[in-house]
């Protein structure tokens, strides 16, 4: 996914000995500032599908939308003046959570045997992306089970992000790394009620 995804690589990977001890090895494919809905900046599924050297894993979990609450582009990509879907709207959601299914149809089973998908923290401290939360988790989640992943909330209090009020604090990477090490012990997902 995108920063998001790689705060919980580095709080994965701040804590060797959690990951030596679950039997852990990391492989990052996450990006800054990518997502789904503008793929004229950044195609992920598509690199994800056409990179011949990123081999594959037993599981991807994957985070991503805080950079997707845009708009998408509708019709012929080609079109001198496109017509775009303003984020929430009916078009929006069908669009997005295709977007979704895609990025899963191409993990499974190219890239990843399981996926996980981590649905958006609430961002009590911005107002923009705390707005949309409750959508654009309700399309993650329909995207991410009609494609075959698991898909978990992530409880994120008001003190758990750093200064900007999105990415999340070191104290929260690691708590969030250590929930998703239990949650692969736990054969992802059988019983997470503590992750």
């Amino acid at each position: 996914g995108d920063s998001m995804a790689d705060a919980l690589y580095l709080g994965l990977k701040g804590q060797p000995e959690l990951l030596r001890k679950s039997g852990i090895k990391l492989v990052r494919w996450s990006r800054p500032v990518i997502g789904l809905t503008r793929i004229d900046y950044f195609d992920y599924t598509s690199w994800l599908r056409d990179t011949t050297d990123l081999g594959s894993v037993d599981f991807c979990v994957v985070e991503l939308g805080a950079n997707d609450l845009q708009s998408i582009a509708a019709g012929n990509e080609k079109q001198s003046a496109k017509k775009w879907m303003a984020v929430g709207t009916d078009g929006w959601q069908q669009a997005y959570t295709s977007r979704v299914q895609a990025l899963i149809q191409t993990l499974k089973p190219q890239r990843c045997a399981s996926v996980i998908w981590l649905l958006q923290p609430p961002y009590q401290k911005n107002k923009y992306l705390g707005q949309y939360h409750v959508m654009i988790n309700a399309v993650q989640f329909t995207g991410a089970r009609s494609g075959g992943a698991t898909a978990f909330e992530i409880d994120a209090g008001p003190d758990d992000y750093g200064p900007d009020g999105i990415h999340p604090n070191r104290d929260f990477c690691l708590k969030l790394g250590r929930a998703v090490a239990t949650l692969l012990a736990a054969g992802h997902g059988a019983n997470c009620a503590s992750c």
